[in-house]
This record gives C-alpha cells, structure tokens and sequence, in this order.
C-alpha cells in the first residue's frame, strides 16, 4: 500500500471557503489520505461544514493559537508518512498529491516535493534551483512556488523541525516566521525536489494583514532570529536588509508628502546593498527623496523613460 498521506487544514472564519478546500482534497485519487481540520476560532465556529464530511476529523481549539499553533496541532495528531499543509482559502488541483509522492518514493535523499502554483490566474513553475540543496534559496526568500500548500513533506523530517518559532503555545517570541522558518528548517535537514506542473491554488491573502509598516516584518525577523545562520552568508543577509530598507523607504512616501523616515531607510539600504551599482541606486533614492514625493516620482518616471526607453 502506498504511504498514508495526513492532509492538515487550518481554519478561522472562513465557512465559504472551506468546503473548496475540503473537496479538493477529496477529490484526489490518492489513497489513503488522513484529512484533518483545525477550527482555530475558539468557538467552534467551522464545525457545521465539518460535520458535513464523515471523511474529515475535525479539531476544534478552545481559543485561537493563529496560523503556526493550528498547523502544529494537525501535526501532532497526524498519522501520515507524509504531510500536506492546506491553507482554508486555498485548493489542491487534480494529481497533485499522487505526483509529489511518486517524487519522495523515486528518491530517499529527498524530503520535500512540490509542485507549481496557479496565484491570483497566474502560472508560477517550479525553479530548477530550487532543488536538491534549497538552504541559500530558502534564506533568500527565492523559493516560490514552493509554498506550504505546494510542498509534500515526510513526517519524520517534518517532526525533526519543531518546534518553530511562533509554533506552540509555550513560545515566548512575538513573531510570524511563517512558512520561511519551515522552509529553512527543512533545508538545514534534507533535500527537494519538484513536479513541473501547477497542480495547487493560492488565493493570496488581500485582507491586509501585512500592509503599512509591517508588511515586510518578516523578512527583517527572520534575519535577526537567524541571525548565526545568516552569518555565515553575508551577500544574502545584506541583499535582504538592503530590500527590506528600500520597500519600507517606498512605503513612507506613498503614506506621506515628505517623510524623514524614507530618506532615513534609503540610507540605511545603501549601507547594507551589496556593489556599487546597488549602493549608488540607494543613495540617488534617499537623494530625491529629501524633496519628498513629488521629487522621488519625478526621479522615478525619468528611470523608467530611461530604461524603456
């Protein structure tokens, strides 16, 4: 019998969309399949369209745990030799977890397969770097498609990787690393490899939650929480600061006719770009940007005329 794949749902609210993604787990002809959903409401809250489903054991959290603490409890209860994770908001197309089995199967040094994604109408195809040895793709934020919802993970190696940061309810960090943090953890212990088709659905998220100055957080705390890590690759470490200032730079003048918060990030990725090019390019930023947004969309629209030009 082929291995048992644990297909773990995390819900919060969302009744409209989560019977998609049910069916699109049911609607697989893989066999067997382990489905689980997690109603992280605190009330209880998605066990309506869970009673619908004799195949679905539902788990219903006495309080909200969010996103990592959801998924850590479908982990735990999870029986599977593999692992899916599946956003409620998101869908697995026809074959996908039979083709990304057949690639963990087809080699034992690989612990993760995944696929390509189909986000917001568009094809997004797997990259051929991305594969075997991930680690410097995953700390560079470069491994997209690969995703929670495209990825199928042995459960061992999974287990090996827990407890993540803002995984469980005796985590004391208050940040989001998100499925970065999974992804660097698994780099650090096997390999991946990939089914070149776009075989999952990704309805990214548009509710805001990382919008304003926090809409990056992320990639800035996941430096300084790896901060060893990252040492030992300095070029990806400074590439990630050096972005991270420039989109907070651009944030600020979007928010604000003129803000020394923008000329303050333009300098301070100028510091961290990694060349000369990249160091002028920032510099010329916080330049223009002193005379707030009007002259950062004029020194904008001349680049472009230059460029496409």
């Amino acid at each position: 019998m082929p291995p048992k794949i644990s297909v773990i749902i995390p819900t919060y609210y969302r009744n409209d969309l989560l019977p998609k993604a049910i069916e699109s787990v049911l609607d697989q002809e893989y066999e067997p399949i382990e489905l689980i959903v997690v109603d992280d409401s605190g009330e209880g809250h998605a066990e309506p369209v869970i009673r619908r489903y004799d195949e679905v054991r539902g788990i219903v959290h006495e309080e909200n745990r969010d996103w990592n603490g959801a998924y850590a409890t479908g982990i735990e209860a999870s029986t599977g030799e593999y692992v899916q994770f599946l956003d409620d908001d998101d869908e697995l197309l026809a074959g996908k977890l039979t083709k990304t089995a057949e690639v963990l199967r087809a080699n034992p040094d690989v612990g993760v397969s995944y696929c390509g994604v189909i986000r917001n109408g568009e094809r997004n195809h797997p990259k051929p770097a991305v594969s075997g040895d991930f680690l410097e793709e995953a700390l560079a934020f470069h491994t997209f498609p690969m995703w929670t919802g495209s990825m199928l993970m042995e459960r061992d190696v999974l287990l090996d990787c827990l407890p993540l940061a803002g995984m469980g309810e005796d985590d004391d960090l208050e940040i989001e690393l998100g499925d970065t943090d999974l992804k660097i953890e698994l780099a650090l212990r096997t390999e991946t490899d990939y089914v070149d088709e776009c075989l999952a659905m990704y309805r990214q998220d548009t509710n805001g939650k990382w919008t304003g100055p926090r809409r990056f957080q992320k990639v800035k705390q996941n430096v300084e929480h790896r901060r060893e890590l990252y040492d030992q690759y300095p070029s990806i470490r400074r590439e990630l600061l050096a972005s991270w200032h420039q989109r907070q730079a651009r944030y600020w003048l979007e928010e604000k006719a003129w803000s020394a918060e923008a000329v303050s990030h333009f300098l301070r990725a100028a510091y961290y770009a990694n060349g000369l090019g990249s160091t002028l390019k920032c510099g010329a930023g916080a330049a223009t940007s002193l005379l707030g947004r009007p002259g950062w969309n004029v020194a904008w629209a001349v680049r472009n005329s230059v460029t496409h030009g």
